[in-house]
């Protein structure tokens, strides 16, 4: 199994010489080591996962991760680089196929729900502890959450430029009321192993992010629009526990 980004198990270093690929044999070895993380660390998170405990599930001796990842952080690092890099080749394979505002929010929304939906554990592991530590702004998983997310923001800018939106959206804050409102939305699903229909979610929030954010005629008064809004999001509640 090979690894999504470089670790001890994929290169060594012979003087100056450039590093050289190791074996199959400890590339095998480093990904039995993250195949172990990763179930420790979804049933006890970060902070109560011991490396013994992995190294155990593993197979081998506990100072031998440390050969392959030199700490317990940068284990998990690589744990969640695994489930990052192939969401992001997945959101952007996806967003280059589709035209349109509504088709590439859709999307977008569609996919990130799958992950609350499907992967649990590790959604609960980056919002409780990676994103709340105190290296996180500078870490390669920020990076990683950045890219991610940025399909959001590229398709309310296209969006600004074809006209779909009144001119002056603030983007920025658009992509953050996207992901920051799924996020309160899911937490029940986290936290409270609540089940969750994903496509009703996705088409309500959908709905809810397209008129709230589209451009009204001045018939339109400030009471209808919030509560128009307001009827969106009790949708967005009832498709969530369908």
């Amino acid at each position: 199994m090979k690894t999504s980004s470089s670790t001890a198990a994929d290169t060594k270093t012979t003087g100056n010489h450039a590093p050289a690929p190791l074996s199959e044999k400890r590339q095998k070895r480093a990904g039995e080591i993250l195949a172990a993380a990763r179930q420790v660390f979804i049933e006890k998170g970060f902070q109560k996962a011991a490396v013994s405990e992995i190294a155990h599930r593993a197979g081998i001796a506990e100072g031998l991760i440390f050969r392959y990842f030199p700490t317990k952080r940068d284990l998990l690092h690589e744990v969640l680089s695994e489930m990052y890099e192939p969401l992001i080749r997945d959101v952007e394979e996806g967003f280059s196929r589709l035209q349109g505002l509504r088709a590439r929010l859709r999307f977008i929304i569609w996919r990130h729900v799958r992950v609350y939906a499907e992967t649990p554990g590790l959604a609960r592991l980056v919002l409780h502890e990676v994103r709340t530590g105190p290296d996180y702004a500078g870490s390669g998983l920020h990076a990683l959450q950045v890219r991610y997310t940025q399909f959001a923001q590229l398709a309310l800018m296209d969006a600004v430029k074809d006209g779909e939106l009144a001119a002056g959206v603030d983007t920025e804050a658009a992509r953050a009321m996207l992901y920051g409102g799924l996020e309160h939305l899911m937490w029940p699903v986290l936290f409270g192993n609540q089940s969750v229909n994903v496509d009703a979610v996705t088409e309500s929030y959908t709905n809810l992010m397209l008129h709230g954010l589209q451009a009204t005629t001045p018939e339109t008064g400030v009471e209808a629009r919030l509560s128009r809004l307001e009827s969106l999001f009790a949708a967005a509640e009832r498709g969530k526990n369908a």
